[in-house]
This record gives C-alpha cells, sequence and structure tokens, in this order.
C-alpha cells in the first residue's frame, strides 16, 4: 500500500528543493490538505473502548487517506482501518474492516486533543452500539517495557518451525503470537498441511510448501527483528523470505516509511541510491559473463525506492535493507542473484532521518544519538 506524499517524493529522490515544491502543487488540492492532516495522527495509540475493551491502533497514510489496523489485546487479531481527516474541523472517521473483506463492522470518529491524544466514539456497524473511547498516543522512542522477548520455537510435521514469542504484556504477546503463527507463516492452516502431506505420500509426488524456517536477526531494546524462510515445490524449487520487525512495546510492526520524517523522505531516498549505486556496478562487473548487455544496463539503472526500504533486517550495526529489483530479470537470474542487491545505513547515517519517537532510535549506540 503506496502512500501518496511518498510516491511523489521518490520520484523527486535526487531532485532540487525547487522541482519538490512544483510537483507538490501538481497534486489535486483536495488530497494535498487531506493528506497535510492526516500526516500529524501517524503513530500508535492505546486506550479502551467504553472503558473496557482494551485496544492498540496503529495509524499511517495510504494514498491521501488514512489507513491503519488495531486489535483488542485480549485476542491480538487484526482489524483494519481506512478513513480521512477534514482538514477544516479536523474531524478523524475511521471504517473499520475485517482483513479482505468488504463488509464494514465498525466506525470511529474522533477528534485530536491537545496532548495528541484520540477522542470519540465507536459505533458498531448497524449503529446501534455507541462505545467512547480516548486513546493515548505511545511514544515509541521511550524505553521498552521489555529489553528482550522470550523466543522458543515450535514444529509442527517435522518440517514446519515457528517461533513463540512472548513478552510480559500479555496483549503483546497475544499479538505476536497471531502475527506468528504457523498460519500466517505458511500460508495454510496445520489440518491443511497435514492432509497435503498425506496426499503427496499417497500419490508420490512433492509439491507445494515443504519446509517453514526462522532466524532471530535482532532481540534487544525492545525491538524483535525475525527472518522467515519459506521453501517448498511447483514447477521447481521456490524460496520465500520475509523479515519480521516488531515492536515490543505495542506488537505492531516497524515499518521504516513510517520511521522517516516526510520532509527527509528525499533525502533519505538519495542517501540509499548512493549506496546501492556500487552495489549494482559489483554486482555487473561480479556476474559479467551470465549478463547479457541488456541486463547489465538494467542493473545499473536501478533506483532506490520507497519498495527499497520495505524489507529490511535489523542488525548490530544498523539496518540492511533488501532492495526490490524493478528490472525484470528471467527466472534464472532472479535465483542466481537473490539476496545480492543489500544496502546498509547505519545507525549514525538513519538519525537524521527519523521521528523523533521513532522506536528505531532504542537502537543507537551510547555514543550516539
Amino acid at each position: 500500500m503506496w502512500r501518496l506524499l511518498l510516491l511523489v517524493l521518490l520520484s523527486l529522490a535526487l531532485a532540487p528543493t525547487a522541482r519538490a515544491q512544483e510537483s507538490y502543487s501538481r497534486l489535486p488540492p483536495t488530497q494535498l490538505r487531506e493528506l497535510r492532516a492526516a500526516q500529524p495522527l501517524v503513530g500508535t495509540y492505546e486506550g479502551t473502548l467504553g472503558g473496557k475493551y482494551p485496544i492498540r491502533l496503529h495509524l499511517t497514510t495510504a494514498d491521501s487517506a488514512l489507513a491503519g489496523q488495531y486489535y483488542y489485546q485480549r485476542n491480538g487479531r487484526l482489524l483494519y482501518v481506512m478513513g480521512r481527516v477534514d482538514p477544516e474541523s479536523g474531524l478523524v472517521t475511521l471504517t473499520e474492516k475485517p482483513d479482505n473483506d468488504t463488509t464494514a463492522t465498525g466506525r470511529f470518529v474522533a477528534h485530536r486533543q491537545p496532548d495528541q491524544s484520540l477522542a470519540g466514539t465507536w459505533y458498531n456497524a448497524a449503529g446501534t452500539v455507541l462505545l467512547p473511547f480516548r486513546l493515548a498516543r505511545v511514544v515509541s522512542s521511550a524505553p521498552p517495557k521489555a529489553d528482550q522477548a522470550r523466543v522458543l520455537s515450535q514444529t509442527y510435521l517435522r518440517n514446519f518451525t515457528v517461533p513463540l514469542v512472548s513478552v510480559p504484556d500479555a496483549g503483546v504477546t497475544a499479538r505476536l503470537r497471531q502475527e506468528l503463527s504457523l498460519e500466517a507463516l505458511a500460508g495454510e492452516n496445520l489440518a491443511a498441511l497435514r492432509q497435503e502431506q498425506e496426499e503427496q505420500r499417497r500419490e508420490g509426488y512433492h509439491g507445494g510448501i515443504q519446509q517453514l524456517s526462522y532466524e532471530v536477526n535482532c532481540n534487544r531494546r525492545g525491538l524483535l527483528s525475525l527472518g522467515t524462510l519459506r521453501e517448498g515445490v511447483g514447477a521447481s524449487v521456490w524460496y520465500d523470505a520475509h523479515t519480521y520487525n516488531l515492536d515490543l512495546n505495542t506488537g505492531f510492526a516497524v515499518d521504516v516509511a513510517d520511521e522517516i520524517r516526510p520532509e527527509q523522505m528525499a533525502r533519505f531516498l538519495a542517501l540509499g541510491q548512493r549506496k546501492l549505486r556500487p552495489v549494482m556496478e559489483s554486482t555487473v562487473l561480479g556476474q559479467s559473463e551470465l549478463l547479457s548487455e541488456e541486463d547489465k544496463a538494467g542493473l545499473r539503472a536501478e533506483q532506490f525506492f520507497l519498495g527499497s526500504a520495505q524489507e529490511y533486517s535489523i542488525q548490530p550495526t544498523g539496518l540492511v535493507f533488501d532492495h526490490t529489483v524493478q528490472y525484470p530479470m528471467s527466472n534464472f537470474l532472479f535465483r542466481t542473484l537473490q539476496g545480492s542487491f543489500t544496502v546498509e545505513f547505519t545507525y549514525a547515517e538513519l538519525a537524521p532521518f527519523l521521528k523523533p519517537d521513532s522506536p528505531l532510535r532504542r537502537l543507537a549506540p551510547a555514543s550516539g544519538w
């Protein structure tokens, strides 16, 4: 889900400020006003509905709208919200929907308060249940409630290993167990996987996901970075890697796009481009015999864009981004060069771009930020 503001900044990553101002002026005035009104609300909130249902809410922007997700701390299951901020009145309206469901299940109507909290009323879909709420803004850069998570392993059907993550906060534990469950990571529940394996043994063939594993990249200062790997068989052997970077204070994923100050996004992308250029050149020279002249030109033209920061891992010295190559490589090249295009930002380099309350600021070395 791409954020309109950041897409505009993407095209301006290497451009002067005058050009940025010119492109902003091309946005539809209504979208621009709504986007500016929504930006200050980006962040995490917690409180109760009706004084008795504890929830946590995370907001971001998407296509000039306000979007996000929230969960009831008793079960950790995510619900998704999408709405807008009225630039004139400041009224925040969010429609609630389950994932991949077109039917609205509720609605938040609120105003931002002087202390940055959100106060208003939640309505059910029929409008027959009204629950007042006040959600306090979470200062994500504050010292973590839990410095580390307890991470145990559980293996199903011999080949599917998932992390069992827990912290003292029961609500966060419930959210993390949902986020990192077998069904969430494998894309299928245990019953379906067992049935597939039985059918494959009976029919004498192999297909679909065959193995699931994970590794811990970082587990400190209230941030957990887990890399997962799915292996399967289709027309050929396939691999699917993904990294989960989670805030142990809230249970929500840490999206770098939300952590960079909007006015610094162009400079962040420009630095990423300067770092990516030698990586691409090294790949081209190292695989010279494998690559055609067209492949070489395509890889050398690669741009560090917002999608480059979507897949990353938290490492001891900084963030390592796995750049998503936009050049249409062949399947053979993709498999051969997978994992070759990484860009690292040290924490010192990242510091000038981060919002003041970003949870990533907790990773600063003692002599740093």
